[in-house]
C-alpha cells in the first residue's frame, strides 16, 4: 500500500464515522422530531448509493477497489434499521422500511417520467445530458430498493438468530448479523452483474472486503451507542409538548394515544399506575436481556403512613404522597419509569442502570423528599417523614421480571423489620446516617 491507498482508506473510514454519526443523531432526536428525518436521510442515501456504485470506486490496495456507496451507505442503512428494531420495536422498524421503499419508488417513478422529456422534442438542456445516462441510474435504484427491502428484513432475522447463540454478547450479535447480510447481498449482486467477467473474483473480493470492514465499524459504533446512550423516557418532553401546542390539530390516533396515556396515569400523583408498571416491566426486562444490559427495580414505601392518615387526616396523607411523587419525577433519569404501585407504595423501573447508580438515585430522592417536606407547613416533624426502599438488579439478583420484583419486595420488608428509613440492597442497607456521596 502506498500513500494514495492510505489516503483513500482514511477517507472511507471518515465517511463511515460521519454517516453513522449523523444517523445516530437523527435516531436520538426521534422523540422530538419523529422518524421522518431518518427515513428521508436513508432514502437519499439509497439514491446516492446507486449513483456512486455505478460511477465511483477508490483503490485502497494494489488490487482492491471499493465503492463508497455500497460499502458505506448500504451498511449504515442496515445498521440504523437494526438499531430501530433493538431500541424501539418491530412497528417502528416497519415504518422505517416502508418509508425507505416509498421514498425510493417515488424517486424512481419521477426519474422515469423526466426521462420522457429528454426523448421528446422541445426539451432544452443546459448541459450535455441524455435519457440513457438518467436511466442508467434508474435501474440500479429500483433493483437496489428491491434488495434493500429484503435485506432490512433479513438483518432482523439474522440478529434474532444470533441472539439465541450469544444472548450476552451484544457486539458479536450485531457484527455477525451485519456481516452475514452484506455477504449475501454482495455475492448475489456481484454474481448477477459480473459473473463470467474476467474480473469477477476480484470484484467480489473487493466488495466483500469493503462491506465487511464497514460492517465491523458500524457494529462497534452501534454497540457503543446502545451501551452509552440511555433509552429515552416514555413520558413526553417539554419540547414535544410545545410542538403539540403549535400543531394542535389532533388525529384520531393522537387522541387515542392521549386517552391511553391518561388511563396509564395515577390521578393523584401523575405518575404511571400499577397497570402501566405491570405491562412495561416485562418489556424493559426483555430489552435488557436482549442488549446484555443491567436493569434495576426499586420498591419504595412511606414509613408509618397509616399513623399520618390516622393522626392528621387523609388530606395531609395525600400531600405527602404528592410530595414523594414530585420528588421522584425530579431526581430520576428520563429513562427511568417511576410509578405509583398502590397506596403509599411506589416502584421505579431503572433500565441501563447499575446497582450503585440505583443507590445514588435513592440518596438523591431522600434529600429531595426531605427538602420538599421542609418547605411545606405540615403538622408533624419533617424528620418523622421517611421511606424505606428495596432494590433488586438483573442479572445479579434475578433472572425473570417476577423474581426481580419479588427480591425488591423482600428487601423492602427486610428494611422495615430492620428499623425503616433505609435502602436495602443485598445484605447491605443505606440509612440516613450512612449517606453516600452523589456522583
Amino acid at each position: 500500500m502506498n500513500a494514495d491507498h492510505l489516503y483513500q482508506a482514511g477517507l472511507l473510514l471518515l465517511e463511515v464515522l460521519v454517516v453513522a454519526g449523523l444517523l445516530l443523531l437523527f435516531f436520538r432526536l426521534r422523540s422530538r422530531f419523529g422518524i421522518a428525518p431518518l427515513c428521508m436521510t436513508i432514502g437519499a442515501y439509497q439514491q446516492m448509493q446507486a449513483g456512486l456504485a455505478a460511477t465511483l470506486y477508490v483503490q485502497v490496495a494494489p488490487t482492491i477497489f471499493i465503492s463508497p456507496g455500497s460499502s458505506v451507505l448500504f451498511t449504515a442503512t442496515l445498521m440504523v434499521t437494526l438499531l430501530v428494531y433493538i431500541r424501539d420495536d418491530a412497528a417502528k422498524t416497519q415504518m422505517l422500511i416502508v418509508g425507505i421503499v416509498a421514498a425510493n419508488l417515488t424517486l424512481a417513478l419521477f426519474v422515469w417520467l423526466v426521462s420522457m422529456h429528454l426523448d421528446s422534442p422541445g426539451a432544452t438542456l443546459s448541459k450535455d445530458f441524455s435519457s440513457e445516462y438518467l436511466m442508467a441510474d434508474l435501474w440500479p435504484l429500483i433493483s437496489g430498493t428491491a434488495l434493500l427491502s429484503l435485506e432490512v428484513i433479513l438483518i432482523i432475522i439474522a440478529y434474532e438468530f444470533f441472539f439465541r447463540l450469544f444472548p450476552r454478547l451484544l457486539f458479536f450479535r450485531i457484527a455477525l448479523a451485519l456481516c452475514s447480510v452484506v455477504v449475501l447481498d454482495t455475492v448475489l449482486f456481484v454474481t448477477a452483474v459480473f459473473y463470467g467477467d474476467d474480473a469477477y473474483l476480484n470484484i467480489l473480493r473487493s466488495a466483500l472486503i469493503g462491506k465487511l470492514v464497514a460492517s465491523l465499524l458500524c457494529a462497534a459504533i452501534m454497540t457503543a451507542y446502545l451501551y452509552l446512550v440511555p433509552a429515552p423516557s416514555r413520558t413526553a418532553a417539554k419540547g414535544d409538548q410545545r410542538l403539540r401546542d403549535i400543531f394542535h390539530i389532533l388525529t384520531y390516533r393522537q387522541r387515542y394515544e392521549q386517552l391511553k396515556d391518561k388511563f396509564a396515569r395515577d390521578p393523584l400523583t401523575g405518575l404511571f399506575n400499577r397497570g402501566f408498571f405491570d405491562e412495561n416491566l416485562p418489556l424493559e426486562f426483555a430489552r435488557a436481556l436482549r442488549l446484555g444490559h443491567h436493569i434495576n427495580v426499586m420498591l419504595i414505601d412511606l414509613d408509618h403512613f397509616k399513623e399520618i392518615n390516622d393522626n392528621h387526616g387523609h388530606q395531609v396523607g395525600d400531600i405527602v404522597i404528592q410530595t414523594m411523587a414530585s420528588s421522584m419525577q425530579e431526581v430520576f433519569r428520563t429513562a427511568d419509569i417511576p410509578c405509583r404501585y398502590g397506596g403509599e407504595e411506589f416502584v421505579v423501573i431503572m433500565p441501563d442502570s447499575t446497582t450503585m447508580g440505583a443507590l445514588h438515585a435513592a440518596e438523591r430522592l431522600r434529600r429531595r423528599f426531605r427538602e420538599h417536606c421542609s418547605e411545606l407547613d405540615l403538622p408533624m416533624p419533617v424528620e418523622s417523614i421517611t421511606f424505606t426502599a428495596g432494590i433488586a438488579s438483573y442479572p445479579h439478583d434475578a433472572q425473570t421480571p417476577d423474581d426481580l420484583l419479588r427480591v425488591a419486595d423482600e428487601r423492602l420488608y427486610a428494611g422495615k423489620r430492620a428499623g425503616r428509613d433505609r435502602v436495602m440492597i443485598g445484605e447491605q442497607a443505606l440509612t440516613d446516617s450512612q449517606s453516600i456521596s452523589v456522583l
